[in-house]
């Protein structure tokens, strides 16, 4: 398929209860995360012959109700959704359940969305473009299926020889459009999208079936655990030219992410989600401190460019630092990865990290590197 150029001097072809504060809902996660408390210890049978006394006799204990099993997770769908302003206001991620973000060439980031339930009839999904070597890992791990539109030659490769399922360009469920803002205003590679309703054919198609993990115990935001650092405000490295701040809103315990100026590229302000028109809000954010591989990108641009590649040290058994924001707290946080499903944080004392009901969304970063606040 041709070749699209993407930014400046890019080779890449282009192509569960829930919280009050969570302003989008998940049946599936709901699903997920309902928990039913047991009564603790085992009942005993009272005895069927009379104690002689004139003190009433306890009632008999009454049998735990047993905490069913978490329902089966639906194989997801992975979507790549670019993130060069000209894509702003992207449509649909506020309602993956889990999304990526990570450097590609230039210093421009890409989403990677993870849709575990499936989104709604008409809502876009958008735009779609190419796929890196961490998409591969990511379907990898999480399993399901990975959308995407072209690569380079060298991820081409790396596809066909991995297992998983993935579609290049499919269409049906992508297609072309001059409705969302972005699409509008600078045309192609641009506008190229997908919707909950061609997504749900897709999905039967494909014979998506379902995962064997779950997603992590989720903690109300009232109830953060210590250890945290207040932070309301806070700027992501994820390169010289992607620094995304994100502010804490009390009202919803959601964070707005802002993309403010770089040196090659203009900011935009709130990201909004072009299928609602209102900032995109998510409760938990992730910053996974992961080893950056350069590698071999390509053959296509001979004569000069951008001709690396990334990769992430992401994949199975690979483990490192990070932070989480939640509830307006800022945590040192340990990640470690196993062979499928997500990563497992935990705090400084080996518990759980605190994740709230909703979206969850990894910013991975380098080795070392963390947020910066605002001064005081």
């Amino acid at each position: 398929m041709p070749r699209r150029v993407e930014g400046i001097n890019l080779v890449y072809s282009c192509g569960y209860a829930m919280s009050p504060f969570t302003t989008r809902t998940s049946a599936l996660l709901a699903g997920v995360l309902l928990t039913v408390a047991a009564c603790g210890g085992a009942s005993h049978a009272a005895s069927s012959t009379p104690k002689a006394s004139a003190t009433p006799t306890a009632s008999a204990s009454v049998a735990p109700t047993p905490t069913p099993a978490p329902p089966p997770l639906s194989q997801p769908l992975l979507i790549q959704v670019e993130n060069l302003y000209q894509a702003r206001p992207q449509s649909g991620l506020s309602s993956a359940d889990v999304v990526y973000e990570y450097q590609t060439e230039g210093g421009i980031s890409r989403f990677t969305g993870i849709w575990f339930t499936k989104p709604a009839g008409a809502n876009m999904v958008g735009p779609v473009r190419s796929a890196r070597l961490i998409s591969l890992r990511l379907l990898q791990i999480y399993g399901g299926a990975l959308i995407y539109s072209g690569a380079s030659n060298y991820v081409l490769a790396q596809a066909s020889a991995a297992s998983g399922k993935h579609y290049d360009d499919p269409e049906p469920p992508l297609f072309r459009t001059s409705t969302p803002p972005p699409a509008a205003r600078y045309g192609a590679p641009h506008n190229l999208y997908t919707n909950g309703s061609d997504l749900a054919t897709f999905d039967q198609s494909i014979n998506l079936s379902t995962v064997s993990y779950q997603l992590w115990t989720r903690t109300p935001i009232a109830q953060p655990p210590s250890g945290g650092t207040v932070a309301s405000s806070f700027e992501v490295p994820i390169s010289a030219e992607e620094t995304p701040i994100f502010t804490y809103e009390p009202s919803t315990g959601d964070y707005e992410r802002s993309e403010p100026a770089t040196p090659e590229y203009p900011g935009t302000g709130i990201l909004n989600d072009a299928n609602t028109s209102a900032p995109w809000e998510t409760p938990n954010i992730v910053i996974l401190q992961a080893q950056t591989i350069p590698t071999p990108a390509d053959n296509e641009n001979p004569s000069g460019g951008y001709t690396e590649g990334l990769d992430f040290g992401i994949g199975p058994s690979a483990s490192g630092s990070g932070q989480l924001a939640v509830g307006g707290q800022l945590y040192s946080i340990n990640w470690a990865q196993g062979a499928t499903g997500p990563p497992q944080l935990t705090l400084a004392d080996g518990q759980p990290a605190p994740i709230a009901p909703g979206q969850v969304l990894f910013e991975v970063v380098n080795t070392g590197a963390t947020v910066t606040t605002p001064a005081p």
